[in-house]
């Protein structure tokens, strides 16, 4: 993971400005799914603050901006912050799966 860069959308970049954003942080959640032949699903949650503990996240600046993204997350490359969402947006991270 030596040398991987983190590249910011146009849109991205609207909205960490827009919102007063500097951190943010993408972790890994399981949700137990009851009823479901699954029994865990996981999914990459965006949280726009800086854990209270770092040290199970991969820490990367870009633009003035802090990125956290969890060890446990697969990064593909390459790496993009973009936005998802038509009424309420939300940063995503585009490069990276949650593990199987």
């Amino acid at each position: 993971m030596e040398g991987l860069k983190i590249h910011i959308s146009k849109s991205a970049r609207r909205f960490f400005d827009e919102n007063g954003i500097e951190d943010v942080t993408f972790k890994l959640v399981e949700i137990t799914v009851s009823g479901c032949c699954v029994g865990i699903a996981k999914e990459i949650e965006t949280v726009y603050e800086a854990p209270k503990n770092a040290s199970g996240y991969r820490y990367f600046q870009a633009e003035g901006r802090h990125i956290f993204i969890s060890r446990n997350i697969k990064i593909h490359h390459p790496l993009t912050l973009t936005t998802e969402g038509i009424f309420k947006k939300r940063l995503c991270l585009s490069g990276a799966t949650v593990p199987i």
